[in-house]
């Protein structure tokens, strides 16, 4: 039986996503929910190699890969295997780190994903 994904998060517009950075030296990145099962990760251009890594709670690492930043990036997370629990999708650039947490919940016979900043 194929999950339905769906998003449990106050959506004020009709998608939601993490909010860009504006620290100074993080990486601008976003993220947004697609459809029922991916997680669209977006960085911004910059020159610099940056490493994107997709943890789960307990810190096993699901995917991991070095990335040119030059051109930025762009890469659609398939999340519709995964198990409840909460999930970590970073982008480091050197020392600097960006992380964004989402959360795969079963409501009443579905399961659902959560943003969280």
């Amino acid at each position: 039986m194929k999950k339905i994904l769906l998003l449990v998060l106050g959506l004020v517009a009709s998608s939601a996503s993490f909010a860009e950075t504006n620290e100074p030296n993080k990486p601008a990145a976003t993220a947004s929910l697609i459809g029922n099962d991916k997680v669209k990760l977006v960085v911004a251009p910059e020159k610099a190699t940056a490493t994107i890594a997709l943890n789960d709670e307990v810190g096993h690492t699901l995917y991991s890969s070095n990335v040119d930043l030059r051109d930025g990036f762009q890469q659609k997370f398939d999340i519709s295997n995964l198990e409840k629990g909460v999930y970590k999708l970073s982008v480091s650039v050197g020392k600097e780190r960006l992380v964004k947490s989402f959360t795969v919940t079963t409501v009443p016979s579905h399961q659902a994903v959560t943003l969280q900043d």
